[in-house]
């Protein structure tokens, strides 16, 4: 690394590549760190270039830089939206008397499963509330799935006759 070569072209140009920047991106301290960074890429990939090269890879890489910060700010900026314009988004959560009417239901719902037979109870928790298929609960429980479909159908008979509507 020729340290005397990087500290001339720092010295020469690091005024003009600042001023650069600076106008377009209206910021003097984001700048001066992007010419900070442009002279460490140059440490890192330029310093092979011949002398009448090196300036135009500082602008190159500079405009690069730029032009990334300008597409990263694009990416995070949201558009604001009027306080006004919030007051109408309806909230879909359910309400404290729809949450209590449907822990309610639930507490019938167990209350009337207790009532059936083990198997029936059983068979109606792994099909309906754990969401496997006929087969899949007839192989589980060591049953045909003819067993399973009779067992369902008998405990959903009987949860329908009793919830209140």
């Amino acid at each position: 690394m020729d340290r005397t070569r990087i500290s001339r072209l720092f010295s020469s140009h690091r005024r003009e590549l600042a001023d650069y920047v600076g106008r377009q991106l209206n910021d003097r301290d984001l700048a001066a760190d992007f010419v900070q960074e442009t002279f460490i890429r140059f440490m890192e990939h330029g310093e092979a270039l011949p002398a009448e090269a090196c300036r135009a890879f500082l602008y190159s890489t500079l405009r690069n830089l730029v032009i990334d910060h300008v597409r990263s700010v694009r990416r995070r900026k949201t558009s604001s939206v009027p306080v006004d314009d919030l007051a109408h988004i309806v909230d879909d959560r359910p309400s404290a008397e729809d949450v209590m009417a449907a822990r309610e239901r639930i507490r019938q719902i167990a209350a009337l499963l207790d009532e059936l037979p083990h198997l029936t109870r059983r068979i109606f928790v792994l099909n309906r509330v754990t969401g496997l298929n006929y087969r899949a609960v007839a192989t589980q429980l060591a049953v045909s799935e003819s067993t399973v479909q009779k067992h369902l159908a008998a405990a959903l008979r009987h949860l329908l006759s009793r919830l209140p509507r």
